[in-house]
């Protein structure tokens, strides 16, 4: 397999960018897969992942400044163990963003805030044309089998009152055995209620065995199953859709290592502070092979400690990870942006 040769360091402030931000690692759902979750023990929290902390407003406003934001496309609320709602400054942060002119894009179950809150936050968001992402995985008696711990009445009532305001928000769908069969009148829903489109999103964490067991915090014991991709196809084209458009698709091999990080100029910062890569890399064996290359310690790659755009401009962004993809001696980037292996979604 031939690699991408890079000349150029992964990171440029002088560019527009975008950033991946996740403010909390706290989280009112118990998702099985979801890498915060135990899913043997009653789908409790691993707290040896779990440390309930934020990143706050001000640290927010001393690492964003406005002369960066300025030169920010987009950022995606979006965290590898928390919500964004859980965030204690969660609405100061989106306003202050949203008042630098920065859109976002903030994924969520949306099971936490009141209606008001989420109303606010849709008045908000129509200033910019920022998105929220519902990720409902079914409807009143199947979305509580995924995202343990949810309401769908609550997560219903919070999406119509933020709708209510012509914000755009879409609806994230994971198909699985248990509910594929709604992927339709779920479509008609999101249409009923004014979301501006419908996305499948098919999950990649299955294992061999195409099955993944969890304990319900009941203790019930269930098991996830993958959807029936030719029935989850004829679902599609039974819909009345305009179309069926595949965004990413799972397993496909490109010649060589296509960074989306370095592409879209995209770091990813954790609720810890830490600074990474993406979030494929964070906290892997491969980032911690590029710092020890680099002679870096981590630790101080931590926006509440030193600044964002100091922090881009050092090794292992300058020069660390193109050494590592032309060795190709960096696993998870081979995997992820070398085969593609992300989750296939279409378009409803």
């Amino acid at each position: 397999m031939s690699v991408n040769k890079q000349s150029k360091a992964m990171f440029d402030l002088n560019r527009q960018m975008k950033f991946h931000l996740e403010i909390t690692d706290k989280c009112n759902a118990a998702c099985p897969m979801c890498g915060r979750t135990q899913q043997s023990n009653r789908c409790l929290p691993d707290m040896s992942k779990v440390k309930n902390i934020d990143l706050d407003l001000e640290t927010i406003k001393r690492n964003f400044t406005p002369e960066l934001c300025a030169n920010i496309l987009e950022i995606d609320l979006c965290g590898g163990l928390g919500d964004p709602l859980a965030a204690r400054d969660c609405f100061s942060i989106c306003e202050y963003f949203v008042d630098q002119g920065v859109k976002l894009i903030l994924s969520t179950n949306a099971g936490l805030r009141s209606v008001d809150w989420w109303r606010s936050l849709g008045e908000l968001f129509a200033r910019d044309n920022s998105v929220v992402e519902f990720h409902i995985d079914g409807l009143a008696d199947t979305n509580h089998l995924y995202r343990v711990n949810t309401r769908f009445t609550k997560i219903m009532a919070n999406a119509a009152a933020y709708l209510e305001t012509g914000s755009v928000g879409e609806w994230h769908f994971i198909p699985f055995q248990h509910n594929q069969h709604q992927i339709n009148a779920a479509l008609e829903l999101s249409r009923e209620m004014g979301f501006a489109n419908f996305k499948v999103i098919d999950t990649i964490r299955f294992g061999k065995e195409n099955a993944f067991g969890y304990q319900m915090p009941d203790g019930t014991l269930r098991s996830l199953k993958p959807a029936d991709p030719q029935f989850i196809g004829a679902q599609a084209e039974s819909a009345d859709s305009s179309g069926v458009e595949e965004v990413i698709t799972a397993s496909d091999v490109i010649p060589g290592i296509s960074c989306k990080s370095e592409n879209e100029n995209r770091p990813y910062i954790v609720a810890t502070g830490a600074v990474s890569a993406c979030c494929w890399v964070e906290g892997s064996e491969d980032e911690r092979q590029m710092y020890l290359l680099a002679g870096q310690d981590h630790d101080d790659h931590n926006i509440n400690d030193r600044l964002l755009s100091d922090i881009l401009t050092e090794e292992p962004y300058v020069s660390m990870f193109a050494k590592a993809w032309a060795s190709q001696s960096n696993p998870v980037c081979i995997r992820k942006c070398g085969h593609m292996r992300r989750s296939r979604r279409r378009v409803l």
